[in-house]
């Protein structure tokens, strides 16, 4: 077994109850065996995670980051596969592949999936003619809908749907999805470039960018372009080659007999290059097929949630994922635990209730209710418990600022206002909040986006890095199809279309400023760089002419932003940086180019985490000092107002 993949457990490995047979499949992230349930007696698939850019598996068997700086890496990864396989546990679908357990060992984590006796669509692609029986691509098409419409309906998305990641049962023909790429995707976007994550003929172009907006729709393309594939023998061409002029040729020119044109069309239709011109959820998508497509809703199938306590009458199948026990195993029942519920505690309070249903009837008999009242207290404080805490009703209450309203009480007498309560006082909430609080949460709420925009500035970086390897193609003196055109100042050698900038070329204006990538309609669309007359420039994505998407602008000597631009601004998730001193460097959300809302900002050795405002602090924060100090403050448009002592 170890011949397939030199890091993958010797054959015969016992990990708790299962015997590993064979490798099944391998990958960057992980290995995926066939074993052996000695428990139930049945075959079933595991899947081990060994990322194998930081991980290796040393002598004794055990998976170990290949050095300390890949510790982090490595433990973030093992955190977000076992969050995949507890969100997977809980479905239960025809065209899902069925998840029993999870467990961890070995100094990392398996999945125990249930053993799908079949043929990848990968393999039947690699049939002599390449292409799928027309029956086949139809109930493909059918189960893919169907089980993505159960994924969707409970809030997960696939993200690596690709050939090798459908299984085509060999007793029924049933399609089903395995390998879900969730945690894979997340850890792509923190520690590599997506490219070498992803399968780029499958993924969509927002999953290009780590803060690009995925949804159903980034689904339906990667399912979309497993179906042109096997209708038209290959796959369509990658997101990436599609930017500016898109070679991508249509299901229906092709004409095939085989299918009618409405189910072709649907299948084009998912495949629009930009995510709005996609449909935008499963149902949208199963009504383009018509009647060739049975019934698809976007409605969810069974999803197993945790109970809060044990049921007797619930089945094995309902059980919680979370628990290392498995929600259901295939091939044998376990009578479910006898479970013997305590009494004493409601026959108490039932008791109490009729103390005092009996204690307000001599009440009203007796007419005193002022009278006995602070016994009325007594008896409710006996039989009935207070709230674990005394500031439960602090949401209905007034600022801090302000004083309470005192709890509801009978109407108000001269006598009855005289007369202390019995019940405990409220805590004084006239007293001034602490500062560290809000503060503390502000900090926490900045770090937690500074994350993200780290991870966004680094896509930037790759995006950036892309860009020029076109604006590179772009100058190339043997340009294919190069052609000159000048006016107003302007000067363009490149490709054009029906006498417009179209394609791969350079644009030089009187001012100085230079433009090369990818044109459409006269205008930098897609991937290309820009160099200003004062020097400042940029690489990244383009739309109609101005920086739209992830890119990286840059005046030397004097800042560099990394992240998303939308019309020439850098605006959402990134990173900005002045190169000259004092070096300053923000990170987080940006709103035409300056800072805005929760972010973190370093200043020599100082880090401030908190609130912004127009790129200046503003709100609650801490800011560390270079010995570790932490100081909790509040800002004002930059200056600050409160501080702790």
């Amino acid at each position: 077994m170890s011949s397939d993949n030199v890091q993958a457990l010797p054959a015969g490995t016992l990990i708790g109850d299962f015997r590993l047979d064979a490798v099944i499949g391998h990958g960057g992230f992980g290995i995926t065996y066939r074993a052996f349930d000695t428990q139930l007696a049945k075959i079933v698939a595991i899947k081990e995670y060994l990322p194998v850019e930081y991980a290796v598996r040393d002598a004794g068997g055990t998976v170990v980051p290949r050095g300390s700086r890949y510790a982090e890496d490595f433990g973030w990864g093992l955190e977000r596969f076992l969050d995949e396989a507890r969100a997977l546990a809980r479905f239960r679908h025809l065209h899902i592949v069925p998840v029993l357990r999870y467990f961890e060992a070995n100094g990392t984590a398996y999945t125990v999936m249930e053993f799908e006796d079949g043929r990848s669509v990968a393999e039947l692609l690699r049939a002599p003619n390449d292409r799928v029986p027309a029956d086949v691509v139809r109930r493909l098409a059918e189960g893919l809908l169907k089980g993505l419409a159960t994924v969707h309906a409970q809030g997960f998305l696939h993200r690596d749907i690709k050939p090798a990641n459908i299984i085509v049962r060999r007793t029924d023909g049933v399609p089903v999805l395995i390998d879900f790429g969730a945690a894979r995707q997340v850890m792509g976007g923190r520690t590599r470039t997506l490219t070498n994550v992803m399968t780029p003929q499958y993924a969509p172009i927002e999953q290009y960018a780590t803060d690009g907006k995925q949804g159903p729709w980034s689904d339906i393309y990667a399912a979309a372009a497993v179906l042109y594939q096997c209708i038209a023998g290959r796959a369509p061409p990658e997101a990436a080659a599609r930017v500016g002029h898109d070679p991508y040729v249509p299901l229906v020119d092709l004409a095939d007999q085989r299918y009618d044109r409405q189910f072709l069309a649907a299948i084009d239709h998912a495949l629009a290059f930009a995510a709005p011109d996609r449909p935008q959820s499963i149902a949208e998508w199963a009504a383009l097929f018509g009647p060739t497509i049975g019934r698809v809703a976007d409605a969810p199938t069974q999803r197993l949630e945790p109970p809060t306590q044990p049921n007797p009458a619930a089945s094995p199948a309902s059980a919680g994922a979370g628990a290392m026990a498995p929600p259901r195993l295939g091939g044998a029942r376990r009578a479910p635990t006898p479970v013997v519920v305590a009494e004493p505690a409601p026959r108490r309070r039932r008791r109490s209730w009729r103390w005092l249903i009996v204690l307000f009837v001599i009440v009203l008999a007796a007419g005193g209710l002022r009278r006995i009242q602070p016994l009325l207290d007594q008896v409710w404080a006996r039989f009935v418990p207070p709230p674990a805490t005394s500031t439960a009703t602090a949401p209905s209450q007034p600022a801090p600022s302000q004083t309470p309203s005192p709890s509801p009480a009978p109407p108000s007498t001269p006598t009855q206002a005289a007369t202390p309560s019995p019940r405990p006082p409220a805590a004084p909430s006239t007293a001034r909040p602490s500062l560290a609080e809000p503060a503390g949460q502000a900090a926490t709420a900045a770090r937690a986006l500074q994350e993200r925009a780290e991870e966004a500035s680094g896509a930037a970086r790759a995006m950036a890095g892309e860009a020029r390897i076109v604006a590179a193609r772009a100058a190339r003196p043997d340009l294919p199809n190069a052609e000159r055109l000048s006016s107003d100042g302007l000067s363009y050698v490149g490709q054009v279309v029906d006498g417009k900038r179209q394609g791969l070329g350079v644009v030089e204006l009187a001012s100085g400023e230079r433009q090369a990538g990818d044109f459409n309609d006269d205008r930098l669309n897609g991937l290309g760089t820009v160099r200003l007359a004062d020097d400042t420039r940029y690489a990244g994505q383009w739309r109609d002419g101005q920086a739209t998407g992830m890119g990286a602008r840059e005046k030397p000597g004097v800042e560099r932003t990394e992240g998303s631009f939308s019309g020439g601004r850098f605006d959402g998730l990134g990173t900005r940086r002045t190169l000259a001193e004092p070096v300053v460097v923000q990170s987080g959300e940006f709103r035409n180019d300056l800072l805005e809302g929760p972010g973190v900002e370093q200043v020599g050795g100082e880090r401030y985490a908190g609130g912004f405002r127009n790129g200046k602090r503003h709100g609650y924060g801490q800011v560390t000092l270079p010995n570790g100090t932490v100081q909790s403050g509040r800002w004002d448009d930059g200056r600050l107002v409160e501080a702790t002592p």
